[in-house]
């Protein structure tokens, strides 16, 4: 067996990126009992908290994708990373003003909001069409794979220091990443000086060529019906999915009597089971697409049935008595909904491969700006119900319209795009 490809290895440092960038936006939440604790602020208020950070987050996410597209993919991460390390490390200050921690909230977020776009089109430089649906999984993968490390090691951080310690802590690990990033990887595979004549020869072969557009109109993106469709699936899934990834660590605390150092242990298990979702459904759309079957199948119709089939387990979960059963039907719910996520992460190459970054960009804002209304919704029915239950049969209904959308409406027909020539077609039906 050979020395593992330089490719694999930029989504590896890529992947360990995505798990830094979910461990600082997780942090609050599994602190944010402590800080309701110290600060006096009921649900209904910390839940605004949590949402001034998707207000920045989503903000950006386009002009982040034609920055990556336009620019250097490469370097934003590396700003973006050094900008929210910066403002977590000062979150701790924001317990003395309401408004300076929602402040600190929103510049953590707009710092973030180019990562997603930026890697999705740093992948796209560096990764062949028949391999482009795992890498960009593997990398969203860090997403759940920073949820599992954030739960037993922020509360552990919390336990035997305080929660204050932890902000520090995450920014630390953020600027020595960026020293990691910078140090190894490169812009394209021809300026790497490890890549071989015949990886460089498989990467090339299987990539589109660059265009000379320097801009790619928003306006044209938005007139498009797949990407409208993509658009409407997936701010139903993200509004949905903020309230799991902030509010889960005080459900499990609250609604079923966990301790803090409990809910380090119990909350990763969910979240360990998404994040071999998010690797299974990337593995499941491209075997699919590599034994023949049409894209929309591959990446629209067979991953949005998972976001369908994913209901039922968390209506047991937040229904049944047991707190272990519950947790073992969220654990089903995670796995199960997290296999969609490859399709959406692989759709804007199919969509335009010249452009990757611009669509993530508008998919991701969109998806965001919707999730801005997750984690504040689910604070306010719990401080004005008292139910921990309501917000979740929310989230049943919601998933299930994105099913829909997403399984009968999503084409992955080119769109077009003035200035950016056609590639190959691609089998659709």
């Amino acid at each position: 067996m050979g020395p593992m490809p330089i490719r694999y290895k930029m989504v590896a440092i890529a992947t360990l990126g995505t798990v830094i960038n979910y461990i600082d936006r997780v942090n609050i939440s599994v602190a944010g009992p402590e800080i309701m604790r110290d600060t006096g602020w009921d649900e209904g208020r910390f839940g605004m908290v949590l949402s001034a950070f998707l207000v920045g987050y989503a903000l950006l996410q386009y002009p982040g994708g034609v920055i990556a597209d336009r620019w250097s993919a490469r370097k934003l991460l590396a700003y973006s990373c050094l900008g929210f390390s910066f403002f977590t490390a000062l979150t701790p200050l924001g317990q003395h003003a309401f408004l300076l921690l929602l402040s600190l909230r929103f510049l953590v977020g707009a710092c973030e909001s180019a990562a997603f776009p930026s890697f999705a089109s740093f992948n796209s430089k560096w990764i062949p069409r028949d391999e482009y649906g795992r890498a960009q999984t593997i990398t969203v993968s860090g997403a759940s794979l920073g949820q599992v490390i954030a739960y037993p090691t922020t509360a552990w951080i919390i336990y035997a220091f305080d929660w204050h310690t932890v902000f520090y802590f995450n920014a630390a690990l953020g600027v020595a990443w960026v020293a990691l990033w910078l140090g190894y990887t490169r812009d394209t595979p021809r300026e790497h000086p490890a890549v071989s004549p015949g990886e460089l020869e498989k990467i090339e072969s299987g990539m589109i060529p660059k265009t000379s557009l320097t801009k790619v109109p928003l306006g044209v993106i938005l007139k498009a019906p797949a990407v409208l469709a993509l658009i409407a699936s997936y701010m139903l899934f993200v509004f949905c999915v903020w309230i799991f990834i902030l509010w889960f660590p005080t459900y499990l605390m609250q609604a079923r009597g966990f301790t803090l150092l409990e809910m380090g242990t119990v909350g990763m298990l969910p979240t360990a089971a998404g994040f071999l979702g998010i690797i299974a459904g990337g593995v499941i759309s491209d075997t699919l697409l590599k034994r023949g079957y049409s894209t929309r199948t591959a990446r629209a119709r067979v991953p949005g049935s998972f976001v369908a089939l994913s209901i039922p387990a968390l209506l047991v979960a937040v229904t049944i008595s047991s707190a272990a059963l519950s947790v073992g039907f969220f654990v089903v719910f995670y796995f199960v909904v997290s296999l969609a996520i490859a399709g959406y992460w692989a759709l804007p190459l199919e969509l335009n491969p010249r452009a990757v970054g611009a669509i993530s960009g508008v998919m991701n804002g969109s998806g965001n700006m919707a999730g801005i209304f997750g984690p504040v919704t689910a604070g306010w029915i719990v401080a004005e119900t008292g139910s921990w239950v309501q917000p979740f049969y929310l989230v049943a209904v919601l998933l299930a319209f994105s099913s829909v959308i997403y399984v009968l409406l999503i084409s992955t027909q080119e769109i077009e795009i003035p200035g950016l020539e056609h590639s190959a077609p691609q089998p659709i039906d």
